[in-house]
């Protein structure tokens, strides 16, 4: 059987009637091209149907069957931003489908029209999130070209998993602000203890297991709370215009004491002029997070590099080390929360496992991005962008 492409199904159909009440839509899906003329007559039995018609009909059945079973909207249009059809789905969110109507007049959503414009044009896949289709709701848009020089958008309804989301971070940062004070006032009165009882007593090694728990925890509700922070929004960035040289040189000398004391050689190579827009103390904290994952890993004695370089409208900043390194198969996982290649090393060194999660979204809220690069037995690379300052994006919270 031939197949057809997408607009061929629907070529010689116009949308029909609507059904009656209580039943779906027959036909959602419009035509690209004029109807084709209706036949004087009926054949009197299917043996005087061409087969062809019958492939090609049975072939717009099924996709139309396809389309309307989606949970997902679908909307698709001309070059010229008309619609020309949309599933069920997409009737379902707005009574405003109008066939051969612009795009705008059925919905007002700016990502949606945005994602849609810029497929058509560049005849590339794009993206948006949209907030404006259905009040409260968030909608993840897929827009992709067709063919013939329009488009197709794919709506997908994310409120319920955000809803998730935001119940998952609230639940975190109540606990972990719950838990702060009985740790603050368990590693305090234990290092008290510590303080008036002898080196040589049974007691001090107990003590000492008892303080340094409490202060691995008492670290991890702090970076529980940082991430819940960023990624909620609710931490606002100071954004301003700053020189690459100025955050490596911050970096390095916050990072001088750590690399005297484990014999560590920290060399800074900075071939970046162009300023970037950096919220100063977070990204410091991305340095910090990275230097000290350099450090853990890279063994006595090794070099750790720093530096920045630059890429198309953005600065790339990078922390090499010259340790074990990392297998590849761990590289797409290293930026999840509590995600460690060695569990065992990670936690005798009192890591939480949140150092490269909160790393990341730093870098994504200040609209950059992060990846990691490692072969074993060659030391791993950290490397994250943040964009050029420039006279369109001046220095504003973010």
């Amino acid at each position: 059987m031939k197949r057809h492409g997408l607009f061929r199904f629907f070529a010689p159909f116009q949308r029909t009637s609507p059904t009656q009440p209580g039943t779906r839509s027959g036909m959602t899906l419009a035509a690209t091209e004029p109807p084709i003329p209706a036949p004087a007559a009926f054949p009197a039995s299917t043996q005087d149907v061409p087969e062809n018609d019958f492939d090609g009909q049975q072939d717009q059945r099924q996709l139309e069957t396809l389309l309307n079973s989606m949970q997902d909207a679908v909307i698709a249009v001309d070059a010229e931003g008309r619609v020309q059809w949309a599933n069920q789905g997409m009737l379902e969110l707005t009574q405003r489908v109008r066939l051969q109507a612009p795009l705008v007049e059925t919905v007002r959503d700016p990502e949606l029209l945005r994602a849609v414009k810029e497929a058509v044009d560049t005849r590339t896949v794009r993206g948006g999130r949209a907030i404006a289709i259905v009040s409260g709701k968030t909608f993840d848009v897929t827009a992709a070209p067709l063919p013939d020089g329009g488009a197709v958008a794919v709506l997908r309804d994310l409120t319920e998993r955000e809803l998730l989301e935001k119940t998952r971070r609230d639940f975190i940062a109540n606990v972990s602000h719950e838990l702060r004070t009985p740790l603050t006032n368990i590693q305090g009165y234990s290092e008290t203890l510590l303080d008036t009882i002898s080196p040589d007593s049974p007691q001090r090694e107990f003590l000492e297991i008892i303080r340094k728990n409490a202060a691995r925890m008492g670290r991890l509700t702090e970076d529980l709370l940082a991430l819940a922070r960023v990624e909620s929004g609710e931490k606002r960035f100071e954004l301003e215009t700053v020189t690459p040289e100025d955050l490596l040189r911050d970096a390095a000398q916050n990072f001088a004491e750590t690399a005297s004391g484990r014999d560590l050689k920290l060399e800074v190579k900075d071939q970046a002029s162009l300023p970037v827009l950096a919220d100063r103390d977070a990204i410091h904290h991305v340095f910090g997070n990275l230097l000290e994952n350099a450090a853990k890993y890279g063994g006595p004695g090794t070099r750790v590099i720093l530096g920045a370089r630059p890429v198309e409208d953005a600065v790339e900043f990078y922390v090499q080390d010259f340790g074990p390194g990392i297998p590849s198969e761990h590289l797409p996982r290293l930026f999840e929360r509590f995600y460690r290649v060695d569990k065992a090393r990670s936690r005798e060194s009192g890591g939480t496992g949140l150092g490269l999660s909160i790393a990341k979204h730093i870098v994504l809220a200040h609209g950059g991005s992060i990846r990691a690069e490692s072969e074993l037995n060659h030391g791993a690379t950290f490397l994250f962008t943040l964009p050029v300052a420039t006279e369109e994006n001046p220095s504003e919270p973010a």
